[in-house]
């Protein structure tokens, strides 16, 4: 299980792998092969995306920020690999203030997810 919780029930801000229902709820991204290779692709992936930074990278653990491009707020995405079940968890949280980030969150995610099996299925 990762080590990030799961997102606040109703919450219209935050995604994640391990929410099985309603909002927030997405799917985990499968890998074949080395785990740490899943780790690096997720980390290519981020990179990839405008005001990204690196935050703390741990074993299988990936924490990351996006910041965006008008209000200038820092969301935080984490990214967990999980070598025995063969998929990455990921959780991605609006900053805590906001109330709603009229789905730009899932946007994102949704965009980084696509790229990431992309990047993966390439491997």
């Amino acid at each position: 299980m990762p080590r990030f919780e799961p997102c606040p029930e109703g919450s219209q801000k935050c995604v994640s792998t391990i929410n099985d229902e309603g909002y927030s709820a997405m799917a985990p991204v499968p890998f074949s092969g080395d785990p740490a290779d899943a780790l690096e692709a997720v980390e290519a992936v981020v990179g990839g995306f405008p005001r990204t930074k690196v935050v703390e990278r741990d074993g299988h653990y990936l924490r990351t920020t996006f910041t965006t491009k008008v209000l200038r707020f820092t969301d935080t995405v984490e990214f967990e690999v999980d070598p025995q079940a063969k998929v990455v968890h990921f959780r991605s949280e609006s900053v805590p203030y906001a109330g709603s980030d009229l789905g730009a969150n899932r946007k994102r995610m949704k965009q980084v997810t696509q790229q990431l099996r992309e990047q993966l299925e390439g491997a």
